[in-house]
């Protein structure tokens, strides 16, 4: 009858054991993990574990967005448009005056692929042309399409005759 070296409980009825000839025991040919490849192993676990805390801290800052004049305060008619960058030169965005004294912005880029939304005027949305979404003009809400989120929206401020850019927020 063999004897056993170690024995779990897996269910009432199961007993899952190893037997003596096939537990992990050290012999003189084969030594198990030395003091070096232990000391290897922890210090590996710990740079691992410093990257990953390193990258969470930089993931929960709350990013910081230029301010930026993106236009002056007559230069948009009553349901006019215009096509500006922000936060950066290469991140298109879309400024709209639908009444007078009230401006909103948006960010051009759709949430669903990605492509430039479109400004529709005489509908008052934003058309996604690759897969026919389409946002609302005066809240970026999703109005129909595959786009999941909302478009992300310019936060602006007034500052003399200039509309300056401060921010982005994800709705």
């Amino acid at each position: 009858m063999p004897s056993f070296a170690f024995c779990r409980r897996v269910s009432r009825l199961d007993i899952w054991c190893i037997h003596r000839k096939d537990a992990p025991i050290a012999t003189e040919n084969d030594p198990g993990i030395s003091r070096r490849s232990l000391s290897q192993l922890f210090l590996m676990s710990g740079i691992a574990a410093l990257v990953a805390g390193i990258v969470a801290v930089i993931r929960m800052r709350p990013k910081t967005y230029p301010v930026r004049v993106i236009a002056h305060m007559n230069d948009l008619r009553v349901g006019g448009f215009k096509i500006f960058a922000y936060p950066t030169d290469i991140m298109p965005c879309i400024l709209l005056r639908p009444a007078e004294g009230t401006y909103i912005a948006f960010s051009r880029t759709c949430t669903h692929a990605s492509c430039a939304v479109h400004f529709r005027p005489e509908e008052n949305r934003l058309d996604c042309p690759c897969h026919q979404g389409a946002f609302s003009a005066a809240d970026g809400s999703v109005v129909f399409g595959p786009p999941p989120r909302p478009l992300p929206r310019v936060m602006l401020e007034r500052r003399g005759n200039d509309l300056v850019a401060t921010g982005m927020v994800n709705s």
